[in-house]
């Protein structure tokens, strides 16, 4: 269609009205395409002006109209290639983005491993009683770890508010904060850099590099936002803060704020209050700096952390945690905070020590820092009882009597439990105070052997309690050496005396006879049996001195053997007489629990770890025989110190060559104990006084017989005599004991103390006689009866029989008990039965030599 041309259509195009010539310019110029300025026509008016200016403004109006149209497809165009562009630049940037993301991805810990990288959680150890009394942590930190629901709420509001405010609501890393981070790392305003990272982008940085500072790097930031993604990714924000709260560095050893708490306030999480919950979100930051213990003067608390805690509660009352009246009052509360000294258990080293001992043998998994609850069966009444007893007794004789040590353990003999170890009378001596000389120091155990030797006798039944045993000098046989001759230790003899009173008077030569004719390794294979496992251990460097005994080694009656035994393993082996004959490791662990479930992974069993080694009867015969004080007289009088008057207790003594070492053990069916007392160098002969002391031995200069040469045990009152010094005059524990002579009046009056305190209120019980022991009443009064082995006694007859729950091989006697073989059945008798023959009797054991 073609547009009307006429004039008029023209102007009404144009916007001109109806019938209108075209405007003169203002020239006057009728030719409307004139270009000239000026005006031939000064007549026209004010209308005229008026309706050119309408025209114009008519048609600027017409032009925007048809060009906007125009304009608006061209601006789409524009933005249509603008998008184009960058969404290929986007395409390959976003490639290149996600790649590089999955490059440092791939050298990262896979998030959901985060949860497996929580420090070494402490091990508890808790008396018998539920009391703390040690923690088993790594050596540069302490770690607790508390769930969040058990996380006083007040502290979690904290650390929330000072560190984050928008952790519940942001993603893993907060753009504004990263930004005037890295400005200001780049500027590098400011004395250190700053950190721009939440607390997710925290627990990615523990993760990734634990307590060390990480490295300031691009490089370094990107794997930290990674991780941090990858960890908002895989967790919730309460388990995340979890596990954040639980790994950050509190200062002074405490990672984790169950450590702070326990640490600075002896309180568990959950008990922080808000001026202490306050106090701790403060140190993450900077905890040397905001250290509370760094005060001084009159001051209770670091000012500088005092500070910091205020921030903490202004941030608070900014989130709206708490109001201002709260944060004033929890800012004046007084605090007291404890320093890492006084917040660490250290109650019973000698017991703890060889628990260590004890759990690294046993149980290494549980051995370490893991996340554990050991319950122990020491018992604190008893083992402040010991230590204060033992500490009290030593140290009034150090100087008198050159007692430089003592040590102490007690058992339950119905179950092994350890429930008391003292291994040296001070633990803070300088010299040799960290020795635990009752766990971990083979001793000579002197005339305490002899319980072994005569139990071993009686089980072999080749020895009654009455068998007559002269103590007289002889000389026993040693192949290809000189026999070897003992002697009493009061350096006389005495005669024909029963054997339950040679033991109970503790004479030498009857007890190697016994041993002459029971054979030493029978012996031995008992002792071990009984609990004595020191006795098969070597000692030197490499294991190179042996220690048990060898068939003609007539003196390990006496204690004397290469390496010596345990006292442990002396109260262990005497427990077994103290509980029938039935045997239990020591042990000093009743459970152990895991921390995160609360279930025990491991529970002791007595009835399943006892162990019937000897028979009942020989037991009880040692009990009668070491608990009647009768058998006792001669050498220790009545009522002395081995008696608990009125209640029944066995007891022995012992005492090492040269007066080294003394020893009494003892015990009732609920409790034994076993004491030392000596010292633990040998010698108080320095080495550079050897020369000297050879040189006036050779010159007959002898102060003491047994002086054979310069490895004497010397005193420092021996040295006095030769004009020596010991190397520490002041701290006699070394060389023999002075005053001293034997364990009665060493060990046993410390023995005697601590029994009767800790059997205070404590039922008075004695063993049940055995339907398998002969009893023979002798009509002499107090304890007049003598106990035998069925067929052992006075005038068995060989049709003798014995009862009890089993046979048992060592009995001559039929046994008749419950568990006899049925009678053969009765058959009718022949018109003329056969005589039977008469009973032939046993063979009965060659007698000792006497």
């Amino acid at each position: 269609m073609s547009l009307d041309q006429s004039p008029e259509a023209r102007r009404r195009r144009a916007g001109l009205p109806n019938g209108s010539r075209p405007p003169f310019r203002a020239n006057g110029s009728p030719n409307p395409g004139a270009h000239g300025t000026g005006s031939n026509n000064p007549g026209i008016g004010a209308a005229q002006a008026a309706a050119r200016a309408e025209l114009r403004r008519r048609r600027a109006s017409a032009y925007r109209h048809l060009r906007a149209p125009r304009k608006r497809g061209r601006v789409l165009r524009i933005v249509l290639i603008a998008i184009t562009l960058f969404a290929a630049i986007g395409a390959g940037t976003v490639g290149a983005v996600f790649a590089g993301y999955n490059a440092y991805k791939g050298q990262l810990p896979d998030a959901a491993t985060i949860t497996n990288m929580e420090p070494e959680i402490d091990t508890d150890v808790y008396d018998n009683a539920g009391g703390l009394i040690h923690v088993f942590h790594n050596e540069s930190y302490r770690h607790i770890h508390v769930d969040l629901t058990q996380i006083a709420p007040y502290f979690k509001d904290a650390i929330v508010a000072i560190e984050d405010h928008n952790f519940y609501n942001e993603g893993s890393w907060d753009l504004a904060r990263l930004v005037e981070s890295g400005i200001a790392d780049v500027t590098h305003r400011g004395a250190s850099l700053q950190g721009g990272s939440t607390i997710t982008e925290q627990l990615a940085k523990i993760s990734l590099y634990g307590g060390a500072d990480p490295p300031q790097s691009i490089d370094y930031k990107i794997k930290e936002i990674v991780l941090g993604n990858e960890i908002a990714l895989n967790f919730t924000k309460d388990e995340i803060l979890d596990m954040y709260v639980n790994r950050i560095f509190y200062g002074n050893f405490a990672v984790g704020v169950g450590s702070a708490a326990e640490l600075y306030f002896h309180v568990p999480a959950d008990k922080v209050d808000l001026a202490q919950a306050s106090m701790l979100a403060g140190l993450p930051q900077s905890p040397t700096s905001y250290n509370p213990l760094l005060y001084s003067g009159d001051e209770t608390i670091n000012p500088v952390a005092k500070s910091r805690q205020k921030a903490v509660l202004q941030a608070m009352q900014a989130s709206g945690y708490i109001t201002q009246a709260e944060g004033i009052a929890a800012y004046n509360e007084k605090l007291t905070v404890y320093s890492y000294a006084t917040s660490e258990p250290n109650y019973d080293p000698d017991f703890i020590s060889y628990l260590e001992t004890y759990l690294n043998a046993n149980f290494p998994e549980y051995a370490s820092p893991g996340g554990y609850e050991i319950h122990t069966t020491i018992d604190q009444a008893k083992q402040n009882l010991a230590q204060s007893t033992v500490t009290k007794l030593v140290s009034g004789e150090r100087v008198k009597e050159n007692m430089g040590d003592g040590a102490l353990v007690s058992l339950d003999p119905q179950n092994g439990e350890v429930l008391a170890m003292v291994g040296t009378w001070n633990y803070s001596d300088p010299y040799f105070g960290q020795v635990n000389e009752a766990a971990a120091v083979q001793l000579n155990m002197g005339s305490t052997t002899k319980l072994f030797t005569y139990t071993a006798a009686i089980a072999s039944t080749k020895f009654t309690m009455t068998t007559p045993i002269l103590d007289d000098y002889f000389k026993f046989p040693i192949p290809g050496s000189a026999p070897y001759s003992p002697y009493d230790d009061d350096r006389h003899t005495h005669g024909v005396c029963p054997l339950k009173m040679c033991l109970g008077d503790s004479f030498n030569i009857p007890a190697v006879k016994t041993e002459y004719a029971t054979g030493t390794q029978y012996i031995a294979n008992t002792e071990l049996a009984m609990g004595v496992s020191s006795l098969d251990q070597n000692c030197g460097p490499d294991g190179q001195y042996v220690n048990w005994p060898t068939p003609d080694q007539w003196a390990a009656t006496l204690g004397s053997l290469t390496c010596g035994i345990t006292l442990l393993d002396l109260a262990d082996g005497a427990a077994t007489l103290g509980d029938l004959g039935v045997q239990h490791n020591p042990m000093p662990v009743t459970s152990i629990v895991a921390q995160q479930t609360g279930k025990p992974v491991w529970t002791y069993n007595p009835a399943a770890a006892g162990r019937q080694v000897i028979p009942a009867n020989v037991a009880y015969i040692m009990d009668e025989i070491t608990s009647n004080d009768n058998n006792r007289i001669r050498e220790f009088g009545r009522n002395g110190y081995l008696t608990l008057n009125p209640r029944r207790v066995s007891a022995k003594t012992g005492t090492a060559d040269y007066f080294m070492d003394n020893l009494t053990v003892g015990w009732t069916p609920n409790l034994l104990t076993a004491v030392w007392v000596g010292n633990p160098q040998r010698s108080c002969l320095q080495q550079k006084d050897v020369p000297a002391m050879k040189a006036a031995i050779a010159r007959g200069h002898i102060v003491e017989a047994g002086e054979v040469d310069y490895t004497y045990p010397f005193s420092p009152n021996d040295l006095a005599k030769y004009g020596l010094k010991p190397a520490h005059p002041s701290d006699p524990e070394c060389g023999h004991l002075d005053g001293v002579v034997s364990g009665y009046s060493g060990a046993a009056p410390i023995w005697h103390a601590y029994m009767s305190a800790a059997l205070k209120g404590v039922p008075d019980t004695w063993y049940k006689e055995p339907a398998d022991v002969v009893a023979v009443s002798t009509g002499q009064g107090f304890d007049d009866s003598d106990f035998y082995l069925p067929g052992t006694q006075p005038g068995a007859s060989t049709n003798c029989t014995y009862k009890g729950p089993t046979p048992l091989p060592t009995e001559t006697c039929t046994y008749a008990g419950p568990n006899a073989a049925p009678p053969p059945p009765t058959t009718s008798p022949s018109p003329n039965p056969s005589p039977s023959p008469n009973p032939t009797p046993p063979i009965l054991p060659t007698p000792p030599p006497h």
